[in-house]
């Protein structure tokens, strides 16, 4: 039987213009540096930060629609217009939330966050091709190739609580596609999909927390997932092929 180890990497508190990879990298050595087959998970807020992708909310200038959406959702003006800015489309409204979409991804605040910001700042998500950048850094330095997964915290539709998505992916197939295999009874699977990208980046969150833990990566080791240099998957579908959105977008069989 397979045997799958998370490593836990901490890291000092990550600033603008840091040397995210040489970090990681140092900290890697506590498990023998890193390995054949290992997969980085890096939450976002590190990736961001290192970006300089943290704004101060007192520099931005709230449009008329941000103060309207302010007064409906009790959010700050500055940080509402953050999230029209950042956001692809905004989907609807909440006590405290926007629900918005943000390079495919539904999230509420374009992902846009407080929590483990200096005071007075937020962080947006990491732009670019974060995840790529970093697996060639991370070679640069050691001499390997890693697979990379940037990680956000999420909610699902009518749970409580958040679980961690990947937001970006480098190095890796993130989709395995399980059409056509065979069940315990013999049946052949129609539609089943793995999201091994999400399911990896739920893995490493146990281990990462949400407040003052300073876990901002996470190696899973022994997963027996191939590293590529040119995933051919993709976990974003349209939103008409989503069993969520297709009934929201009221194009459902009833």
């Amino acid at each position: 039987m397979r045997k799958v180890e998370l490593l836990p990497l901490k890291l000092p508190v990550v600033r603008p213009g840091d040397d995210l990879a040489r970090l990681l990298v140092t900290a890697s050595k506590a498990y023998g540096g890193f390995q054949k087959g290992d997969i980085l998970v890096v939450c976002s807020k590190a990736v961001s930060a290192s970006q300089g992708r943290t704004v101060r909310l007192e520099e931005v200038r709230p449009s008329e629609r941000a103060r309207e959406l302010s007064k409906r959702t009790g959010l700050e003006p500055p940080f509402v217009e953050l999230v029209l800015r950042e956001a692809d489309a905004v989907l609807g409204v909440m006590d405290g939330a926007i629900l918005t979409i943000k390079d495919g991804m539904p999230l509420a605040n374009a992902g846009i966050d407080h929590s483990n910001s200096p005071p007075g700042t937020v962080s947006l998500l990491p732009t670019g091709s974060a995840a790529g950048e970093l697996r060639e850094r991370i070679r640069r330095l050691t001499g390997r190739w890693v697979g990379v997964i940037i990680s956000d915290s999420v909610v699902k539709p009518l749970r409580r609580g958040t679980v961690g998505q990947a937001v970006q992916w480098a190095g890796i197939e993130p989709v395995e596609d399980c059409r056509g295999r065979r069940d315990l009874f013999g049946r052949r699977l129609q539609i089943t999909f793995r999201c091994l990208a999400d399911q990896l980046a739920s893995a490493a969150q146990l281990l990462m927390g949400e407040a003052n833990e300073r876990t901002p990566a996470v190696i899973v080791r022994g997963s027996g997932l191939a590293l590529t240099h040119r995933p051919k998957s993709s976990p974003g579908i349209p939103p008409r092929k989503c069993l969520y959105f297709s009934f929201l977008l009221g194009r459902s069989k009833r």
